[in-house]
């Protein structure tokens, strides 16, 4: 089983819709835990009751069949992909994306609705630059006025803000790093622009489905599994 830990429902179908398009026999499930990003936001930091949060959900996922998790959420990204768990893997949505970043040689602007967002992000792209041996330029651009409009569901909107602040702030030569999985659609609206904007739902994506073939080819057990889906009920915490 694929798994996905989402912060947001409005991602069960984004998600849902990129996994068939990239191999529809891959059993997957959704599990959608909004008081994760909520308590970040309000706790202005990665709290150890998030990290044990979310380490309780990996590994009742792990503890169901997942062989990959995938967590959609830039902000406990890190904090997910630091959870041992035994037989399985877990990965951040915006890996492949940065990885792309970093390697582009260009500045990056680093655009995100949520200020809590930007050390995860901005961290991983650093961590990732160092291992390459690579000097990367960042900049923090937030849209302030964005996540509002996510949170009243006005996801036009949303995507029209995002989109308004990159043509007000990106350079010729930039590249703009879309940090949140929810800002994806923005990218559409700028392309007349002609710079780069990275968004991580379908890299990251194809760079799940990888994984979870290569951790399932040789598994004799499994053959002719039949695809399916499910979205899991939100727990109480406790």
């Amino acid at each position: 089983m694929l798994a996905f830990l989402h912060t947001a429902r409005v991602h069960v179908e984004t998600f849902s819709r990129l996994v068939r398009s990239a191999d529809d026999a891959i059993p997957v499930r959704h599990e959608v835990q909004e008081s994760l990003l909520a308590d970040a936001v309000a706790a202005g930091a990665l709290t150890d009751g998030i990290r044990s949060a979310t380490a309780a959900v990996l590994q009742a996922l792990a503890n169901d069949g997942a062989k990959v998790i995938v967590c959609t959420c830039s902000t406990i990204g890190g904090v997910a992909e630091a959870v041992p768990i035994s037989g399985c893997v877990v990965t951040r949505i915006d890996r492949p994306m940065a990885e792309q970043a970093v390697a582009s040689g260009r500045r990056i602007l680093v655009l995100a609705a949520l200020r809590s967002t930007f050390q995860p992000t901005v961290g991983l792209l650093h961590q990732i630059a160092s291992d390459a041996r690579r000097s990367i330029d960042v900049v923090e651009v937030l849209c302030g006025q964005a996540w509002r409009l996510f949170e009243m569901g006005d996801y036009p909107g949303y995507a029209g803000e995002i989109a308004r602040t990159i043509e007000a702030t990106a350079l010729p030569g930039d590249l703009v790093l879309l940090a949140q999985a929810s800002m994806a659609p923005a990218a559409e609206l700028v392309s007349h622009l002609g710079i780069p904007v990275l968004s991580s739902s379908k890299s990251g994506v194809e760079a799940a489905v990888s994984r979870y073939r290569s951790r399932t080819q040789h598994d004799a057990t499994q053959p002719g599994v039949a695809a399916e889906e499910t979205i899991v009920p939100l727990r109480p915490r406790g």
